[in-house]
């Protein structure tokens, strides 16, 4: 039966070998979504055939380790996709991510509202198990989400370059500071046409459950930053990503059986 609704187009970045939680997130859009776009670097095999698997999945821009990761660019990709399918709405959520599931249902409600442009979602980290989640330190680890959002579509939405307009680059780059290419980051997303809602959707960040995958990124992530920017004391780098991994304040609480 042909639905006359607003079209929602999910994007995720999976780059690397995700495959550990993709079924799940990947599953877990597919009921949210109308279809799906993805971007990602060196995906792995098992990633391949997950998302093989998704019938959901319309389009795909992946490429190899000669193709180096831009993230603004990738995330442009995704919107230049989405646009080409039609999308009246996008959903942008990460591949370690998932949403409760009455959003599959309440996402159209969502939608109705001519004022609203974007929603954000108060997202809570998983942690050592799937019933619990970090109630410490609010502001990192159950805050709304920077990366995973819904918005509307309009072809004035853009990813800009984190490190700023081109002069500006140089000018860093003159100085030292930043390199001409930074490897990694993103701003968050402009063009937005009507007003920022917060959502009360529950969104739920299983990264930390695979503890050997999340540290090898944040020690990744660590010496990305170091190339990018050579004037930040190796202190100050190892201090930022340690705070992730720190359990020095650690509280959990038992998460709501729902948003499973």
């Amino acid at each position: 039966m042909k639905c006359d609704c607003m079209k929602i187009i999910g994007c995720m970045q999976v780059g690397g070998d995700c495959s550990w939680i993709l079924n799940t997130s990947l599953s877990n859009m597919s009921e949210i979504v109308d279809e799906i776009v993805l971007v990602g670097g060196n995906v792995s095999d098992d990633s391949m055939q997950i998302i093989k698997n998704c019938n959901k999945v319309v389009e795909t821009d992946f490429y190899s380790d000669n193709r180096t990761r831009i993230e603004w660019n990738d995330m442009n990709s995704l919107l230049n996709m989405a646009k080409k399918h039609g999308a009246d709405w996008i959903l942008f959520m990460d591949a370690d991510e998932t949403f409760e599931p009455r959003f599959k249902v309440s996402i159209r409600e969502h939608i109705k509202d001519k004022d609203a442009g974007m929603y954000k979602f108060q997202r809570y980290w998983l942690w050592k198990s799937n019933d619990q989640y970090r109630s410490d330190r609010p502001e990192k680890f159950s805050t709304f989400a920077y990366n995973s959002y819904l918005v509307r579509y309009n072809p004035s939405l853009h990813f800009p370059n984190p490190a700023g307009t081109l002069w500006k680059r140089l000018i860093k780059h003159l100085q030292g500071r930043e390199k001409l290419r930074p490897y990694f980051g993103r701003e968050p997303i402009t063009g937005i046409s009507g007003k920022t809602l917060e959502s009360d959707i529950i969104l739920l960040h299983h990264a930390a459950l695979n503890r050997k995958q999340f540290i090898k990124n944040q020690m990744w992530y660590s010496i990305l930053l170091s190339k990018r920017q050579p004037l930040n004391s190796e202190k100050d780098i190892v201090e930022q990503f340690y705070s992730i991994l720190d359990e020095s304040t650690l509280e959990l609480k038992p998460i709501n059986k729902d948003w499973l």
